[in-house]
């Protein structure tokens, strides 16, 4: 019918509003908001399977819109135990089938270890959660860099950015170092200019 065209309107993006801040120790219970005893830091420490933190695992797999991490060992084991595939299949339990997020970026260091084989595993993931969106959604991108340590040789820390949150980390991504670190969550990604700051060092492998 004449002068009946729609005419779609993009929705403003929506600004959600940020969790408490909050710091975390590393734990085999998942994480706890207070310093382990000695007697739980010795055991976690010679665990051949450190628990991750839950908190942050659940953050990434209700992640709305984006996930970026930055961590030149996120794929490797704690003290080269195991094999780097062990470590994929843990961040890949992360983005479920139904993760809503599109935008996935994981910025690393390269390794011998890693080899294609196991970067095309994310490749998959995205496909796997592609086929299961709805018709028109927007597709899911999960890219992985290697340039960290040859484009970018000055970060020390790690830090994750969760659609609008920004997470630091002593220790590994995630929360699977074995020794005493700390994580903390509910920083503005955007205040602190980490959204910035990441864009600079990940275009700086093109």
């Amino acid at each position: 019918m004449k002068g009946s065209a729609f005419n779609a309107v993009l929705a403003p993006k929506v600004e959600r509003s940020l969790p408490d801040k909050q710091i975390f120790w590393g734990a085999q219970n998942g994480g706890q908001i207070f310093f382990p005893t000695v007697k739980d830091a010795y055991a976690r420490k010679h665990d051949s399977d450190p628990t991750p933190l839950q908190e942050f695992c659940r953050a990434v797999s209700n992640a709305q819109e984006r996930i970026w991490v930055v961590d030149e060992y996120l794929l490797m084991p704690d003290n080269g135990k195991g094999e780097p595939s062990k470590r994929i299949d843990q961040i890949l339990a992360w983005l479920p089938l139904s993760l809503i997020a599109s935008d996935v970026r994981l910025l690393i260091k390269q390794h011998q270890e890693v080899e294609d084989k196991d970067l095309k595993r994310f490749q998959q993931r995205a496909q796997e959660i592609n086929d299961r969106r709805v018709r028109h959604s927007k597709n899911c991108c999960i890219d992985v860099r290697t340039h960290l340590t040859k484009k970018c040789d000055f970060i020390h820390d790690r830090f994750a950015i969760i659609d609008d949150e920004l997470w630091h980390f002593g220790g590994t991504v995630g929360g699977f170092h074995s020794a005493v670190s700390a994580a903390s969550r509910g920083w503005s990604a955007k205040d602190h200019g980490a959204s910035i700051f990441f864009e600079a060092i990940w275009n700086a492998g093109e």
